[in-house]
């Protein structure tokens, strides 16, 4: 059995009690025994209720011997913690806290499963927005390869090193590092990640003539995981809905799945996706991507909500999963799960994700690769990292994490694309089609058009503590871009944005709405930073002289439309001594400035003339015109800003965890204060690290 940290949170007495459960076997993390086994998990692994309280779990037993039986007996863990019946019926006791209901197997009675329920009287989230956030390599300890070996140690050559590189990688067996020497290294062609392999260099962001470079050469990424991919096989139609939070499905087939392989389950559109302005028909823009090629077996509208999954074990057609589902998956519309091919006709050969593989340490400079990945190319990889790089002059995503698991990207700096304009290839950081359970840590994104993302993720991704800064557009440097960003195709889902400095946050609907994302904690300044070079720029074009400044669309937080069920929980609005803007243009080229605080004509700050809001509004035409949905489906408590100097609740004050995934302070914070957003304290706002970085190492 491995063991692992799973985060409770629990408000106790109006104190934070956070506890931590490790060696925890069934739903909450894998249990060996998944390999010839039983396993028990227990549905849903995590939920909340009042004080005498009800809730009803649910236990699947598998890999029992043909005819013993498949069945639990219930228990509460802690005495006092409620009572459970024998058909997992439990109620709650009168007082608050954290308690786990446990289903042993009755044929192993060595074998249970472990579910959380917190009771308490102040629930910050409510039950139908959470999710299980526990991402990326916390699940299992963390990154691993700090006591893996060198196989190899390479120089640069002077002309191409790509194909050195790879044979090294190709060489090295299991668990093992290939280590570059500092200089530059000239790459004509991607270098491929193998499973269980990590490429480190000698340096990471500041470390000046130490640092190990990779330069692209040949017009295309420079670092790729997983290249053999982008098909999918053996595509099987759920028996029955796979629910929210249960971790375990039918098939209407069984498979020949292997324990630990990377899947995706997906579904076609319902009434929770917006196509956006773009994408209306099918056939749009980017329908095409949610259409699995040739296997969409004929469905136009496509399958844009979807998971990448971890299988636990097999039983007949039941599979069980290392996660949660993060939505429910309904056989109403047509879920399926498929298995990952090199072969994009249905019925190539099943090819197994890249695992537990990184890179570290080293600079990538000059990739292209657009929307799938510029200096890194991450799809389809499973506990995989990219930690402690520094990456720049991208044309495409600088980094994509695209159908991944699981994995790690932090402690690093990537800046200053190419092409600072809309269509791909000026944003940062893009989590793409279905990706899951992933971190995104302790980074600065600087100097981009969007600095960052999501398109179709798959929920359960936690976007925390980076620093995200100057977002803008080559050929209207005045308008401000989405910075921290949940959205740019249709649907991402549960998804965490925890203690981030960002000039706002918002999400766009170019290409579709994002549903159920958690904004907690966050500073968010409603203006760009305009770092040097960009505090100087300016540009004659047909006569008027653009200046890189905040003069249209500034918010501090900003929702365009058909957005739906937004959570904004403890952020920091504006900065000290904020003032409202005396003008705001509505757009590129569009209608006379509207004067802000008027209380006419200026929507869509309808419920916020201190522009720290825009919700609903519309960013082609910027009218009077405001999804009204977008607001009645948001929540909006605990949140400060600078230009009333007051807290804004929509319900009851109540107090605010530290955290929403972490159980603790996180080592990268060293000596400062955390949390560093407090919005109910007196100091609002101590040190971010990564911003730290960036002000007096990287960017001074």
């Amino acid at each position: 059995m491995r063991n692992g940290v799973v985060l409770i949170l629990a408000l106790v007495g109006g104190s934070v009690e956070l506890a931590c459960t490790g060696t925890v076997s069934g739903a909450l993390i894998a249990d060996d025994a998944g390999v010839g086994g039983v396993v028990v998990s227990v549905s849903p692994q995590a939920s909340s209720v009042l004080p005498q309280g009800t809730a009803t779990f649910t236990a699947t037993v598998t890999g029992t011997p043909t005819g013993q039986s498949t069945a639990v007996t219930w228990s509460v863990q802690e005495s006092g913690g409620g009572a459970i019946d024998g058909t997992g019926h439990y109620t709650a006791p009168s007082t608050t806290g954290t308690f786990h209901v446990v289903a042993t197997s009755v044929a192993d009675p060595s074998r249970s499963g472990l579910a959380a329920v917190t009771v308490t009287s102040n629930l910050i989230v409510p039950p139908d927005r959470l999710t299980l956030w526990n991402p990326g390599l916390n699940s299992v300890g963390g990154i691993p390869s700090g006591s893996w070996p060198i196989c190899a140690t390479l120089s640069p050559s002077g002309g191409d090193d790509a194909s050195a590189i790879q044979a090294a990688l190709n060489g090295c067996g299991t668990n093992k590092v290939v280590k570059l020497n500092p200089g530059t290294f000239k790459l004509s062609r991607p270098v491929e990640i193998p499973s269980n392999v990590v490429l480190r260099g000698s340096g990471g962001p500041g470390s000046g003539a130490n640092v190990s470079k990779l330069v692209q050469t040949g017009g295309r990424a420079n670092v790729a995981f997983d290249p053999g991919h982008g098909g999918f096989t053996q595509i099987t139609d759920l028996a029955a809905d796979a629910v929210k939070d249960a971790s375990s499905l039918t098939l209407v087939t069984a498979r020949n799945l292997t324990v630990g392989e990377l899947v995706m389950i997906d579904q076609l559109s319902d009434s929770l996706t917006d196509w956006g302005d773009q994408d209306q028909g099918p056939g749009s823009d980017n329908r095409g991507w949610f259409n699995r090629g040739p296997n969409s077996q004929g469905e136009p509208q496509g399958r844009p909500t979807g998971q990448m999954m971890e299988v636990a074990s097999v039983s007949g057609t039941t599979v069980t999963f290392t996660t949660p589902f993060h939505l429910t998956f309904k056989t109403a519309n047509k879920a399926q799960l498929v298995r990952l091919s090199s072969d994009n006709s249905g019925n190539g050969p099943v090819i197994a994700a890249i695992r537990n593989a990184g890179v570290e340490d080293l600079w990538l400079s000059g990739g292209v690769g657009g929307d799938t990945g510029a200096n890194v190319a991450m799809a389809y990889c499973a506990y995989c990292w990219i930690r402690n790089i520094e990456a720049d002059k991208s044309n495409g995503s600088s980094v994509a994490m695209t159908g991944t698991f699981r994995s790690v990207f932090r402690d690093s700096y990537i800046h200053e694309t190419v092409d600072p304009n809309p269509g791909g290839g000026g944003y940062g950081l893009s989590v793409n089609w279905h990706g899951a359970d992933n971190l995104v840590e302790n980074n600065v994104h600087w100097n981009f058009n969007k600095v960052m993302v999501m398109r179709a993720s798959g929920g359960g991704n936690v976007i925390a503590y980076n620093y995200m800064d100057d977002g803008w557009i080559g050929y209207a440097p005045c308008f401000v871009e989405t910075g921290l960003n949940a959205s740019h195709s249709t649907t991402p889902m549960y998804e965490l944005f925890e203690g981030n400095q960002s000039y706002n946050f918002d999400g766009d609907s170019t290409h579709g709405n994002s549903v159920y994302i958690t904004v907690f904690r966050n500073h968010l300044t409603a203006l760009r930073r305009a770092a040097s070079p960009l505090d100087a720029y300016s540009y004659d074009s047909a006569g008027s002289i653009l200046v890189y400044e905040d003069a249209q669309n500034r918010r501090a937080i900003g929702l365009m439309t058909s957005h739906r069920y937004y959570t904004f929980i403890g952020n920091v609005l504006g900065t000290q001594g904020q003032t409202i803007p005396p003008v705001r243009s509505q757009g590129i080229g569009g209608p006379a400035a509207l004067v802000y605080g008027t209380g006419v004509n200026d929507s869509p700050w309808l419920d916020d003339l201190a522009a720290m809001w825009s919700l609903g509004y519309n960013p082609v035409t910027f009218a009077n015109q405001q999804d009204a949905t977008v607001v009645s489906t948001a929540i909006r408590d605990g949140n400060f800003d600078y230009v009333t100097n007051q807290v804004h609740w929509d319900r009851a004050p109540q107090p605010i965890p530290d955290s929403l995934y972490l159980s603790g302070k996180p080592a990268f914070f060293g000596v400062n204060p955390w949390p560093w957003v407090d919005a109910l304290g007196t100091t609002k706002t101590a040190v971010l690290p990564a911003r730290q970085r960036f002000d007096t190492v990287l960017h001074p």
